[in-house]
């Protein structure tokens, strides 16, 4: 039977619940604005009925209601979605940002590149040819000689410096990257205690959602979690984060209590060099690979601004860009060097010194033999009729100058011209440019629409809050309205058979 109090206790735990998801609704519409903050629900069930027995047999009666569960609006593979868009997006614009610096360092086309100092000192060869015995016509071919060195020098330069740039930013990550795990890791700690109290912590789940969300920008992260098996009378998960490439076994970053640490590596020692070193090549795990996976991390495939920065400092800047301004500098000096030793004075043949250093053969060491022009350029043929610095000259628009032999060996090098050779260099890198201007924008689309997909999920719609705050209080009302009736049903009775 139940209790003459029944209605009140009723009516308490309704009010209980109501003011509850109240709270919740409140807690909602004050982080509506909370970056990374997830919407909360209130999760009302109804009570343990009771039994009473009616007309010979029993009957469940309804006992109100109370507040089961305070759970987040969270799907985990919209999760993913997000943290793998966002890992190509940030690839692609760490790739952006570094391509599109140099392109800045080439500075082409216009009066102060490279290109432009070529072709002024394959002019000043042409007008020295009209003129040999000139000598302003000398001191030119020498200024624009060093006017040419210098850009050589000056670009290799700042390839070297945005190298140096992007190993700061590689060590910067590394560390961020163990930063993060040691942070995630110790959330782990909190939530777990949280959990096996029977606390739902679901601020701090958030907190470890946005450092997994922050982690996605810098390498590609997999988010999987699973009830622990030493727990089976309550929710108690176990929180695992897997980075880079999906490899088996996986590279676990964090595993619940358990983190492991990275480090990068130098290509020429192979030792561990800590933080604040250059030349990181490779990125390994720090006092051993965990479950067994192989040593050197595996960062996948176009995934986050650490393997960006690497692929673009390593692979493009030193293998593929530095080369290729290399070999420029290496034909220049092998081509002109070859036509003007075979320069003679009054008839009389006579072999002269190389016009360029023959052993600087880079962009960065390319230097002229000597300080004194006089003593380089003559500029003269047979009679002197000027015809070395006419095939000189010549150089900027094919090989015909050179020997049977160079040309072959050249054309197979650098085509049908130094010139041209640099042009598709220069063209390569606009490519490039235009390439990550096109993914990143394809990914800032697919972004976009994954992240408001989170957010139509998981954001808070004050619209809907609002409407929960008016459902709630006349719920809250109605339940304090039915104290004030069962407060007056027990007056009434309380009152039976009293006479004044």
């Amino acid at each position: 039977m139940s209790s003459t109090f029944f209605g009140l206790e009723l009516s308490r735990r309704a009010l209980e619940s109501q003011q509850a998801a109240l709270n919740i609704t409140g807690h909602n519409i004050a982080n509506a604005n909370t970056q990374g903050y997830t919407r909360q629900i209130a999760n009302l069930t109804a009570t343990t009925p009771d039994t009473i027995p009616v007309a010979g047999r029993n009957l469940s009666l309804g006992s109100g209601v109370t507040l089961d569960t305070i759970t987040r609006a969270r799907d985990a593979f919209v999760d993913r979605q997000v943290r793998g868009e966002t890992s190509k997006q940030q690839y692609w614009g760490a790739k952006q940002d570094s391509l599109t610096k140099v392109e800045d360092i080439l500075n082409e086309p216009s009066d102060y590149s490279l290109s432009n100092d070529m072709n002024q000192f394959w002019g000043a060869w042409s007008n020295l040819s009209t003129d040999p015995e000139n000598a302003g016509a000398r001191s030119v071919v020498k200024e624009r000689t060093l006017t040419l060195t210098d850009s050589f020098h000056a670009i290799s330069t700042q390839i070297s410096d945005r190298q140096n740039d992007l190993d700061s930013q590689v060590n910067v990550q590394i560390s961020q990257i163990n930063v993060y795990a040691n942070q995630i890791k110790d959330l782990n700690d909190q939530i777990k205690r949280a959990e096996v109290s029977g606390d739902n912590p679901n601020d701090l789940r958030d907190s470890r959602d946005n450092l997994v969300d922050e982690l996605s920008k810098i390498v590609s992260v997999r988010v999987t979690e699973t009830p622990d098996p030493n727990f089976t009378d309550r929710q108690v998960n176990i929180f695992k984060v897997d980075i880079g490439n999906e490899t088996t076994p996986p590279q676990t970053l964090v595993n619940d209590g358990v983190v492991s640490q990275i480090v990068g590596v130098t290509a020429q020692s192979g030792i561990d060099i800590g933080f604040g070193k250059n030349d990181i090549t490779t990125v390994k795990w720090a006092g051993g690979a965990p479950n067994g996976c192989a040593g050197t991390l595996n960062l996948g495939q176009n995934m986050g601004t650490l393997q960006a920065n690497i692929e673009t400092r390593d692979t493009y800047l030193q293998n593929t860009l530095l080369p290729k301004y290399d070999i420029l500098a290496a034909g220049i000096v092998t081509a002109v060097n070859e036509l003007h030793k075979k320069g003679n004075v009054t008839g009389t043949v006579t072999t002269l010194t190389n016009f360029f250093n023959p052993v600087n053969l880079s962009a960065s060491t390319i230097s002229l033999n000597s300080s004194d022009i006089n003593n380089i350029v003559t500029g003269l043929g047979t009679a002197g009729d000027g015809s070395i610095a006419t095939a000189i000259s010549s150089l900027s628009g094919g090989w015909s100058s050179l020997s049977i032999a160079s040309q072959g060996t050249n054309k197979t090098t650098y085509g049908t011209s130094l010139g041209d050779y640099y042009r598709a260099a220069v063209d390569q890198v606009g490519v490039d440019v235009q390439q990550a201007n096109r993914m990143k924008a394809g990914e800032d689309v697919l972004v976009t629409n994954v992240t408001n997909q989170r957010e139509s999920l998981s954001g808070v719609s004050l619209d809907e809050e609002m409407t929960n705050l008016i459902k709630y209080q006349k719920s809250y009302s109605a339940a304090a309205r039915m104290v004030t009736m069962m407060d007056d049903m027990l007056s009434t009775i309380m009152n039976m058979g009293i006479t004044k």
